[in-house]
């Protein structure tokens, strides 16, 4: 269902890691929604540090200076090309001299690990955070490089000056009896927007795999919504390859999950800026990536573009091409079919999030087998409640801007297949707007809606549906209905025939709900574990149910259990993830193909279609 040689390329191409390293490390993933972990809130502050200094070095032969950025665990492992980085790094380290002014990051601890240094922060930095887990960096240096002895020639030089140092994690600092000015505190500024640094640290790989890659720098600026960084590009020749660029910086699966906020392109300088989704912590700025040609004095030996298997590159190409990251790819109108997934509008029924699971899991069935899918989601937007977030900063007195939100990647699947979402407000026009372009780009689109049967619902979206499907929970069809006797503790029961059980069947569980749409069917879900074969009077009594304008068309297993912990994917399994208990593929890849049969029963099975000529393989190759 899924290929690991195109997920590990997805990875390494942006980390540097081996493809041996990033291929076991997705091997103890459970979800590929996410391929390069995000850190957690102070994991993030201490790498944006680090960061903060790697960007502004000069002369470096990579983006950073970081030739692998490996996600170890909840950490991170660095490995630099020259020993300009690491001095680098050890000038962020605190001392006090001999007034007793602190100079560097206070709080910022390191020690040697074998070959390489950890960094750290203090107890007091992440304890006040409940559980979380000691944040850490390894740095390796370049080969044969003693990392161990540059650190003791720092502190040999420091101490020389009459300072003392305060890095030596064995050696406990109590932290400040004041909070120092925010000018003078760099992780109090880089507290702000640390997510966004750390993202760009774990993919130091992605500058140089764009057209014309000459050099890049990384810097901050405070604003009155937060803290921006800044990416300052050179490139050689005319292109600044922004399709690619914002593609993976949008991206959720291996990029920062941003969105475009503006873009302004000329002949010879580029801005591209992009802001976080509202309400994330740690994400309170802006990314501005300024890109500009290089002079013409500058010359920099450089490999050609590489290709990108997160953006579809093929591999064994001198120049990847670019294509926009929007559902349209410049394939002919393909007409897709839409399938609206809705609910009985009552306490216990089925809820707006388990429909868009059952949407994704489908969906993903459907993208295995080679289609192009997308779930469309029809809900109010996300709002920043900045009030409750602990990470706004003291000076921050307007809210970080706002974007709309784009087209989602779920999934990476093995072409010609593709999985996408788009959350769209719930209005008539903005969602017959979204389907029109989906039906142009996609082959089937799943749609979920405010329940429309609601009755404060005034505008229902069925008519915009080709199918109108009921999600309900399987309950077992009735045989007998128990009578209590007067005496005795024996019970009388009354057996029921099909009919009579259909009829029992709809008052209980769609009793007193009158659709205000027709529906197509019912999609029953029943537990994974109880996947029990009809007999003959289920058979009798479903024929009934269908007679009266409610057919079944088909059951779907369940598994609520999402693992949600860093490194992990927030979406539960699909059969583009590894296998689980429950359900498994095969019964996922039956219940869809159920569905589509009954949907589509003059449509060749999706399995069978043939694939698309030129699709990019997926080798490590």
């Amino acid at each position: 269902m899924y290929s690991i040689d195109q997920l590990s390329n997805a990875a390494a191409d942006l980390t540097g890691e081996s493809l041996e390293g990033a291929r076991l490390r997705l091997s103890t993933l459970q979800c590929f929604g996410q391929l390069i972990p995000a850190a957690s809130s102070q994991q993030a502050l201490l790498e944006s540090v680090l960061a903060s200094v790697l960007g502004a070095v000069d002369g470096q032969c990579r983006p950073f200076g970081v030739r692998e950025a490996k996600p170890v665990d909840e950490g991170l492992a660095l490995r630099v090309e020259r020993a300009e980085e690491i001095n680098a790094l050890l000038g962020l380290l605190p001392y006090r001299t001999k007034k007793g002014p602190w100079c560097g990051v206070r709080g910022l601890v390191v020690q040697t690990d074998g070959a390489r240094l950890r960094f750290g922060i203090r107890p007091w930095l992440y304890e006040r955070f409940w559980r979380s887990a000691e944040p850490a960096v390894w740095v390796a240096g370049p080969h044969k490089e003693d990392l161990e002895a540059l650190l003791a020639a720092h502190e040999e030089q420091v101490r020389a000056a009459g300072n003392s140092v305060q890095w030596d994690p064995q050696h406990p600092d109590p932290g400040p009896k004041r909070q120092e000015p925010v000018t003078r505190n760099l992780m109090r500024r880089l507290g702000a927007s640390s997510a966004m640094g750390s993202a760009l640290l774990r993919r130091p790989r992605l500058w140089d795999s764009l057209v014309g890659y000459a050099g890049v720098r990384l810097d901050t600026r405070m604003t009155d919504y937060g803290l921006d960084w800044i990416v300052e590009r050179e490139v050689t020749g005319p292109e600044f390859d922004d399709a690619r660029l914002s593609e993976v910086l949008a991206d959720h699966i291996v990029g920062c999950g941003l969105r475009v906020l503006d873009h302004e392109c000329g002949t010879t300088e580029c801005t591209l800026r992009l802001a976080p989704r509202p309400g994330v912590r740690g994400w309170r700025g802006v990314l501005t990536v300024h890109s500009r040609r290089a002079s013409s004095s500058t010359h920099v030996e450089m490999p050609g573009p590489r290709p990108l298997t997160a953006t579809g590159d093929c591999r064994r190409i001198s120049r990847p091409p670019t294509k926009p990251s929007s559902p349209d790819h410049g394939l002919l109108d393909r007409g897709g079919a839409v399938i609206q997934l809705t609910g009985v509008p009552r306490a216990d029924g089925v809820r707006r999030d388990d429909l868009s699971w059952v949407a994704e899991q489908i969906a993903a069935v459907w993208t295995a087998q080679g289609l192009a899918t997308a779930v469309v989601l029809a809900q109010d937007q996300d709002f920043d409640f900045s009030f409750m977030n602990p990470d706004q900063p003291a000076w921050a007195t307007t809210s970080v801007p706002e974007t709309a939100p784009g087209w989602r990647r779920l999934r990476i699947a093995p072409p010609p297949g593709e999985l996408w979402s788009l959350e769209i407000s719930p209005n008539e026009a903005a969602v017959a707007a979204a389907l029109d372009d989906a039906r142009r780009a996609y082959d089937r689109i799943i749609l979920i809606d405010r329940h429309d049967d609601w009755p404060y619902e005034d505008q229902p979206l069925g008519t915009l549906a080709d199918a109108r499907i009921l999600v309900h929970r399987a309950v077992p069809y009735e045989r007998s209905i128990p009578i209590p006797v007067t005496t005795g503790q024996d019970t009388r029961a009354v057996l029921l025939t099909p009919p009579e059980s259909a009829v029992q069947w709809r008052q209980q569980e769609l009793g007193r709900w009158t659709p205000r749409r027709p529906v197509t069917g019912m999609l029953l879900l029943h537990r994974a574990d109880q996947n029990v074969p009809l007999d003959d009077f289920d058979l009798a009594v479903e024929g009934q149910l269908a007679r009266y304008g409610t057919p079944v068309l088909g059951r779907f297993p369940t598994n609520r259990e999402t693992v949600c912990d860093p490194g992990y994917s927030p979406h539960p399994p699909t059969v583009l993830d590894p296998p689980a208990e429950q359900p498994t593929h095969a019964q996922m890849t039956t219940a869809a193909d159920a569905l589509a049969r009954h949907l589509w029963p003059d449509t060749p099975r999706t399995a069978e279609l043939a694939e698309t000529p030129n699709a990019c393989p997926s080798s490590s190759d």
